[in-house]
């Protein structure tokens, strides 16, 4: 899979926000799926199984840390990497976001080139442990 053509699933609440990563990500080839709070993307991400997803932290319905907490504990979704993008900056926060499994965590405001490195890094490290476990293969087959 060729990094633009990668899918990647946005979900954040802040309409200026959203339409920015889409409008950055699909400018650079990526297919993008977009979603306005956090039970349209737990929605999306069960439906579309993105290659990457980006969530906000602060959302209605699911804040971003529970949204990453069900993704992990989906055996199929949880090889999905998440990149919290947050304007907390506290360390707690940070923390609490690597612990529940984020591959990344990113601060607002960030510059987009910043954040397509970040994109393409991730996505670089997802393609490197491409195998599914077992145990998600066999989940995968009764879906």
């Amino acid at each position: 899979m060729a990094e633009r053509s990668a899918s990647v699933l946005v979900i954040d609440d802040d309409p200026i926000t959203l339409t920015f990563l889409s409008n950055l990500l699909g400018d650079k080839g990526y297919h993008v799926l977009k979603a306005v709070d956090g039970s349209e993307g737990l929605d999306l991400a069960r439906r579309h199984r993105p290659d990457l997803i980006l969530s906000d932290l602060v959302m209605p319905y699911h804040d971003g840390f529970e949204i990453l907490g069900e993704l992990k504990r989906d055996a199929i979704l949880k090889a999905i990497p998440v990149i919290m993008v947050s304007m907390r900056d506290k360390e707690q926060d940070i923390v609490r976001g690597f612990d529940l499994g984020a591959e990344d965590y990113i601060v607002k405001p960030f510059g987009a080139h910043e954040l397509l490195a970040r994109v393409r890094r991730a996505l670089r490290a997802a393609r490197a442990g491409e195998a599914l476990p077992a145990s998600a293969q066999a989940e995968l087959a009764k879906r």
